[in-house]
């Protein structure tokens, strides 16, 4: 089971998970997205920061909660992937579609602002 934490943070929802997101974590990590990016106005950060790993199962989570999120309304952000999971994004091109931000402070502003 995947190692995470959940907060609130200026009216934001937090999700930070831990370790590596693979395929035997994408199905937590899609439950604990599930609810937060399924109501118009809610606005959701996943904190990067403490993952190690995120395999193709784990960037298809993230892709279908952006799309969730946009469908509903809602606002989803990632903020703070470092080294190979950064890597991971720009060489899936999922950079360019999902909203990831260089801190978790940068993600959290953007998240307020709109």
């Amino acid at each position: 089971m995947m190692e995470h934490s959940v907060r609130e943070q200026d009216g934001v929802t937090v999700i930070a998970p831990r370790g590596p997101i693979d395929v035997s974590d994408a199905l937590t990590l899609r439950d604990l997205l599930a609810g937060p990016v399924g109501g118009a106005g809610n606005r959701v950060l996943v904190d990067l920061s403490e993952v190690t790993l995120v395999d193709s199962s784990g960037i298809g989570i993230l892709v279908t909660a952006h799309r969730q999120a946009e469908a509903s309304g809602a606002a989803l952000a990632l903020g703070n992937p470092v080294g190979p999971v950064g890597r991971v994004f720009e060489m899936t091109r999922t950079n360019k579609l999902l909203r990831i931000y260089p801190t978790v402070d940068e993600a959290l502003a953007a998240l307020r602002g709109g």
